[in-house]
């Protein structure tokens, strides 16, 4: 019988996104002798530079007791760093059970199969789940699963679930103290779930850091406004271009070259939106000076800065008169067309949220009770009870 080496032992099935991996009539005696093979894999894998579904075939492979243990660390390492999932064929008794055991102890299925041809079939599901998965992400520009948020004994949010389209201007609703702020919380980072899962851009988390998510693009304002009153209009927004500024700490303090440049062009940028949200003339003023209604549009200003895909509004128009709340509405939806900005809001004014929202959620007690259009959701009985107080 012919001995194959280790590098013969390794196959890429392109068309299927497969890498095949022959252990059949192997023996692992130590770790050593696991890490060398595993060595030729994660370096096979490497050179890819892509994710692989794997077919393992273990027929007759035997792995010692004192070689497990890397064995299983290997594998895992490599399922989660080049992995989409895998099937195993031919184990024996004592693999099987090893495997199941450290399946049932790492929380991923072993699937095991008699035949090769089982697994290729059990490998047919996995690549269709995972298409399916993906077209659903993709659909879904943020997707909330789930969420569940505890502040010891009080529950905040309690598994709740909603979808929201790219390019929309979609409101969450509800009650005081119906967990409204605590999802923005959690969709930006500030407060983690104990349980369910954020998917943005295709990225899935399950607790989201927040300076992650403002490189990845989202922005929000803030109930309570979170300015730096001593401060200009006009500087409290380039605080909102922080991120994307990459001259050093040096550079910046003594103004040199690169910081120089690099700070002109945001302020070009920062210009731009101070002639959008129409604040030329308060340019200068330090924001502890302005009306409640300015430093509201300051707030969208800096978050704007950002320039973000996804921007989340927490009470936008609060506290404002009529005139002001006009002029804000005017400029979400202007940020929405002119930008292309998706928008996610959080208001208590009704006729707001329904001349600007395409879809909203209703929350209640932490709890998710109606989604759906404007007109879907007004005439809901369960949310006209919840408003009217109402049991429900």
């Amino acid at each position: 019988m012919t001995i194959k080496t280790n590098t013969e032992r390794i196959t890429f099935h392109d068309a299927i996104a497969t890498m095949e991996v022959d252990f059949a009539n192997m023996t692992f005696a130590d770790a050593a002798q696991v890490d060398t093979m595993y060595d030729e894999i994660e370096s096979r894998l490497t050179e890819t530079g892509r994710r692989w579904f794997f077919l393992v075939i273990y027929t007759d492979c035997v792995i010692a007791p004192e070689a497990w243990d890397r064995f299983a660390e290997r594998g895992k390492n490599a399922n989660i760093n080049h992995g989409l999932g895998s099937v195993r064929v031919g184990a024996t008794a004592q693999t099987r059970d090893a495997i199941r055991q450290s399946a049932g102890q790492e929380s991923f299925r072993s699937n095991i199969y008699d035949s090769r041809d089982q697994a290729l079939l059990a490998l047919g599901e996995m690549r269709k789940r995972k298409r399916d998965m993906q077209a659903a992400t993709e659909e879904a520009f943020l997707r909330v699963e789930n969420v569940s948020l505890s502040f010891g004994g009080v529950k905040a949010i309690t598994g709740v679930s909603f979808d929201i389209k790219r390019g929309e201007i979609s409101s969450i609703i509800g009650p005081n103290g119906a967990g409204k702020s605590s999802m923005l919380n959690v969709i930006n980072g500030v407060y983690h779930p104990q349980e369910g899962a954020i998917t943005f851009l295709g990225n899935v988390r399950r607790q989201m850091n927040p300076r992650a998510a403002a490189t990845q693009g989202i922005a929000r304002t803030f109930q309570n406004i979170a300015l730096f009153k001593g401060m200009s209009v006009l500087d409290n927004i380039m605080t909102g271009r922080n991120l994307k500024m990459k001259a050093n700490l040096l550079q910046q303090a003594f103004w040199l070259g690169p910081a120089q440049r690099e700070e002109l062009e945001h302020r070009v940028k920062v210009e731009e939106i101070i002639d959008f949200l129409e604040i030329q003339h308060i340019r200068k003023t330090p924001v502890g000076r302005l009306p409640y209604g300015l430093q509201k549009r300051v707030d969208l200003a800096r978050a704007l800065a950002m320039e973000p895909q996804l921007l989340l509004l927490d009470e936008p128009m609060a506290g404002m008169n009529v005139e002001e709340k006009q002029d804000m509405c005017r400029f979400i939806l202007d940020v929405n067309d002119q930008f292309g900005t998706t928008v996610l809001l959080i208001e208590h004014d009704m006729g707001v949220v329904m001349d600007l929202s395409d879809f909203v959620v209703v929350l209640d007690h932490g709890e998710k009770i109606a989604e759906g259009t404007a007109d879907e959701v007004r005439s809901d009985p369960v949310v006209i009870s919840a408003y009217l107080g109402a049991s429900h």
